[in-house]
């Protein structure tokens, strides 16, 4: 019965935490661009924090000489440089990431067509599949903002279902009353 009340308690807090879910869900599905833009900058902060908290551990060592220790100078250096160009050009990225991944979708598609005429006995399927990838591929490089949308649109989706489950199962487990 112990349990019962704490797991009643625990979702009640939950409330808020699910309604926020719905709301940032829906924000991220009507705007998508900027909520994309946000995450790249978060992430483009993330590795630069990554990369000063690395460079200080590098300083904070009394034998820098050490082989290992330069490698992670650098990388932390080049970690805060990948950062900070995430965080200046989030926009640009954004749109040259999914063309990057269409062009090579496109060519491994292409190669999978290729190898199945250097195989008879695998040419229908290595044909096919290759067709598989070059036809998103195409999509991809002639619509770069399809692939973005989509995953964005997956990405609210996936809050506000979220959200919703939370609410309900803190319904069901108040009896009825949030």
């Amino acid at each position: 019965m112990k349990v019962l009340f704490r797991v009643k308690r625990m979702m009640r807090g939950k409330l808020v935490p699910a309604v926020l879910s719905i709301v940032l869900g829906i924000v991220i599905i009507i705007a998508r661009r900027a909520a994309v833009d946000v995450l790249v900058k978060v992430i483009g902060g993330l590795i630069v924090a990554a990369g000063i908290g690395f460079f200080i551990v590098y300083l904070r060592r009394e034998d820098k000489n050490a082989g290992n220790l330069k490698m992670v100078a650098m990388c932390s250096l080049m970690m805060i440089l990948v950062g900070v160009l995430l965080f200046i050009f989030a926009t640009s990225i954004v749109d040259i990431f999914p063309a990057i991944m269409g062009i090579y979708l496109i060519l491994n598609g292409l190669s999978h067509m290729t190898a199945g005429y250097a195989d008879p006995d695998n040419r229908i399927i290595a044909s096919m599949m290759g067709i598989l990838l070059i036809a998103p591929g195409i999509l991809i490089v002639l619509q770069p903002g399809f692939l973005v949308n989509t995953i964005m649109i997956f990405i609210g989706a996936a809050f506000i279902v979220s959200g919703i489950s939370d609410l309900l199962l803190a319904r069901r487990l108040n009896g009825g009353l949030l």
